[in-house]
């Protein structure tokens, strides 16, 4: 460009932040300012947000002195803009600090919600329940505030706060969405649940391929093999594709349930009749399917046919399963690999007495 304003500055920088480009969107910062001394309160926002990306709180401490000295203050945008930073930052005292004692008069839903989820993030839930109650004096919580609680709970097993939050949503008609009954489904079952879960999942009018991965991987959680193959049947009928992420759930179900034959078929299936290209994770569930139940056989068949490089987990697994179901051949290829990937190791394959003699 011939000419730049701070428009165009704020244009390219707001690009590298949405595509979570945080070291190229900080050179970019430090080639804005050597360029042009034009900043707005848009590149103040933007600013803050490369710093909490990059989780860098003394930096962020400088924008704030930047801000107090130059008028920025006031301005809501960079206020919440700096209170995300240092939430995400994990400086929850300046971050309540600021919320309580700085933008007081004039914060809004914004303000709270990142709040919230700034101790939502960091698995404090009895504070975000709290905040919550605080905030429903100044402002309607939304949809996004319910969604950060209820992973809040889920990530803390906190199923009687869960089951407060959904009832909140109930009493005063909040739509339950897709993805809000998602982040219920996810929360029932990570807190040992799937009863509920399984009712969310159920009475849901309108399901897309995220919210059956939601209640498969539910489901997975809790080693509930059988009621995952149940799942994808009607997930079939119901017409909805199935991607990487159901099939992982699916060999997931197979090790928990000693399917080793279906297991198999539907691995292979996945790019014969689903056209889902297999990933690591699906190679990996396979490595453990084998190995767990001692088909060292077709364990190496599945090996040899692999178009990659074994992971040391990937190997680890191989190894065990050899020195436990006493395979001589298998295991020493593993332990010399495992050696090459990681000298410091120094494992060395012992078969069983009886087949050394």
């Amino acid at each position: 460009m011939p000419e730049r304003n701070v428009i165009s500055w704020n244009a390219m920088l707001a690009g590298y932040t949405r595509s979570l480009q945080w070291e190229e969107a900080l050179d970019l910062v430090f080639f804005m300012r050597n360029a042009t001394k034009d900043i707005d309160y848009v590149t103040i926002g933007l600013i803050l947000n490369v710093c909490a990306g990059l989780l860098d709180v003394e930096m962020g401490k400088q924008v704030h002195g930047f801000i107090y000295r130059n008028g920025f203050l006031s301005n809501l945008v960079v206020g919440n803009a700096l209170l995300d930073m240092y939430g995400k930052c994990g400086n929850l005292r300046s971050a309540k600090v600021w919320f309580y004692l700085i933008i007081s008069q004039w914060r809004d839903s914004v303000s709270w919600n990142a709040l919230l989820t700034s101790y939502a993030r960091h698995g404090l839930s009895e504070q975000a329940m709290t905040i919550f109650s605080e905030m429903q004096w100044e402002t309607r919580p939304s949809k996004f505030t319910f969604g950060t609680l209820l992973a809040a709970c889920a990530n803390t097993f906190s199923l009687e706060h869960g089951k407060q939050i959904h009832g909140f949503m109930i009493r005063n008609g909040y739509e339950m969405d897709v993805v809000i009954k998602g982040a219920l489904v996810d929360m029932y079952s990570k807190c040992r649940c799937l009863e509920y879960a399984l009712v969310v999942f159920l009475e849901s009018g309108s399901r897309d391929v995220i919210l059956w991965n939601s209640i498969i991987f539910g489901c997975s959680h809790n080693r509930r093999g059988r009621v995952i193959l149940e799942l994808f049947g009607l997930m079939e009928e119901e017409g909805v594709k199935a991607d990487h992420v159901t099939f992982q759930g699916i060999l997931l179900a197979c090790i928990y349930e000693g399917l080793v034959e279906l297991g198999t078929q539907y691995f292979y299936s996945m790019s014969n009749k689903y056209y889902v290209m297999p990933r690591l994770e699906h190679y990996e569930c396979m490595i453990e399917l084998y190995s767990r139940y001692g088909h060292i056989n077709e364990l190496e068949k599945f090996i040899k046919r692999m178009h990659f490089e074994l992971t040391v987990p990937m190997l680890t697994k191989v190894f065990d399963a050899c020195r436990k179901y006493g395979c001589l051949g298998l295991g020493e290829w593993a332990t010399k690999r495992l050696n090459e990937l990681n000298p410091s190791m120094e494992l060395k394959f012992q078969i069983m007495d009886k087949e050394r003699k």
